[in-house]
């Protein structure tokens, strides 16, 4: 399920004797330099003084499978300083004289990482490495590896990554970011300066910031964004605050509105209409030649004809509000972010997959791939279609149209000629000629096995894949589950509402995602 709020459920310790209770027992020192380090156990540390020596440590071998995952941890304490930067290292391979380091200068601290065996026999050497002659005390305790269980989304590079990020339930409407931190090169300042963090905010922190501006009536604070809505209503809002006495300053776009900051916190807002696709909000010295200061706080832009509750935004990936539940999710760009799981295998057999996501680019390009199994053995897709289409390849495509790009919880419940897609909770297409499909080797999240336009550019708030029929309770509890994680529970659960037409006499109860109760 992709979820790890509880952590990452491990297997038992493969290290023998990691925390040198019994001296070193278990662990073979050597020597691929040169040199006569001296080990020993102080207070249930593995001490080692290298005494002029290089290429030194000490190994241990366990038993691994290739292709899976474990997580590997230590402490190190370096004692006495060292006549050389590059020292302490871990290193881990098939072979006590074969091995890739993870790294090459560990500082004092814990440090962990994520390996992925390579063989059924996996060595780990703490190994120092340096020129000749090398001089130095260091410890190491509480060495650990463990195996990841289950099967985990990877990306093969940093590089390439979704990131993780954090919304409002609902979804963002504010279209700003460093929505308190106008000090940010975010915000153009003209002709003004801003101190950070000079008054307490309405939330009774410590976020209000001063705009001061100049006698200039140009004097303002500012940002431009392209592309934005065109026309459409907007609002901009935002909270201020005089030091003393009433300033006047005008805040808006094309048109302004004059407003007056009293001693007291007030939210103003300006509406209007946006013709260009850009917005470019700004709170401005009033245009009377008189230099003054405010506090502001909380700036939003949303296209709504009023302000609605505001949404605090620190960039695009950490958006929070007030009072309103969060979700978490995965964002990808649609370029080349993408994920993979490895060594998933079932049978040819019936299909249960259900994803809590939001797509940008469904309406562009070819099929964006929220599900390839092993490079079209079977695909769960959404398209290109004008109106949008979301639909599966068995060996052909089958596909429906619907709005692809909203935030949705997408259920597919594939069984030998009976296929079902859901939307929200509701059954929306079914299909009498499905094939089912092995998995085998590599299943593909977001992205396509191959290079191409089959990036999903959007979130991911929850994936599940199961390779079994699926009772209509177990789909039932699982997009309940999944609608929780997006963030969607009253449309996929449904709020009922009772619709009374007594002229025509008819009297129709239903759940808020469209299904008659």
């Amino acid at each position: 399920m992709l979820d790890k709020s509880k952590g990452l459920a491990q297997g038992p310790e493969l290290v023998t004797n990691g925390t040198f209770d019994t001296n070193y027992v278990g662990w073979t020192p050597f020597s691929i330099g040169s040199g006569s380090p001296t080990y020993t156990v102080d207070n249930q540390k593995l001490k080692v003084n290298l005494n002029g020596s290089y290429d030194v440590g000490i190994d241990q071998s366990f038993s691994t499978v290739a292709g899976r995952y474990y997580s590997f941890s230590l402490d190190v304490d370096i004692v006495t300083a060292f006549n050389y930067s590059q020292l302490i290292g871990a290193f881990i391979g098939t072979g006590a004289g074969s091995t890739q380091s993870l790294n090459a200068n560990f500082s004092s601290g814990s440090h962990s990482f994520i390996i992925q065996a390579t063989s059924s026999t996996t060595h780990l050497r703490i190994r120092s490495v340096s020129g000749s002659n090398t001089q130095g005390v260091y410890t190491v305790d509480n060495i650990s590896v463990k195996e990841i269980q289950g099967s985990h989304a990877t990306q093969p590079t940093s590089t390439k990554r979704p990131i993780y990020a954090r919304h409002p339930e609902g979804g963002i409407r504010n279209l700003l970011n460093y929505t308190e931190q106008f000090d940010n090169g975010y915000w153009n300042k003209l002709a003004s300066t801003v101190n950070p963090n000079a008054g307490i905010a309405p939330d009774g922190t410590q976020t209000a910031d001063r705009l001061n501006f100049t006698t200039s009536s140009s004097s303002r604070v500012e940002v431009t964004i392209f592309p934005s809505p065109t026309n459409v209503p907007m609002v901009m809002s935002i909270w201020l605050k005089s030091e003393s006495g009433n300033q006047t300053v005008q805040i808006g776009e094309q048109t302004k509105s004059t407003v007056t900051a009293t001693t007291e916190w007030q939210r103003f807002t300006h509406s209007y209409n946006d013709p260009d696709g850009y917005i470019y909000p700004r709170i401005e010295n009033s245009d009377d030649g008189v230099a003054r200061s405010v506090l502001a706080w909380g700036a939003q832009v949303e296209e709504a004809t009023e302000a609605s509750n505001y949404q605090k935004v620190v960039n695009r990936h950490d958006v929070t509000e007030s009072g309103v539940g969060e979700v978490y999710y995965l964002k990808f760009d649609g370029t080349d972010d993408g994920m993979l799981i490895n060594n998933l295998t079932s049978p040819s057999t019936p299909l249960t997959a259900l994803f809590g996501y939001s797509a940008t680019n469904a309406e562009s390009g070819t099929y964006k791939l929220l599900l390839d199994i092993q490079t079209f053995r079977t695909i769960l897709a959404i398209s290109t279609d004008v109106t949008g289409q979301i639909g599966y390849y068995d060996g052909a495509w089958s596909s429906f149209n619907a709005d692809a790009n909203a935030i949705k919880v997408l259920t597919y419940d594939l069984v030998e000629d009976d296929a079902k897609i859901r939307i929200d909770g509701t059954q929306e297409y079914s299909d009498t000629t499905y094939d089912q499909q092995a998995i085998i080797g590599s299943v593909h999240l977001f992205s396509g096995a191959i290079a191409g336009d089959f990036y999903v550019a959007g979130n991911m708030y929850q994936t599940i894949l199961r390779a079994a029929e699926s009772t209509d309770e177990e789909i039932a509890k699982a997009e309940t589950y999944v609608a929780n994680k997006t963030g969607l529970k009253a449309q996929v659960d449904g709020i009922a509402t009772l619709d009374l037409n007594f002229g025509a006499n008819t009297y129709t109860a239903k759940n808020s995602n469209g299904g008659v109760i």
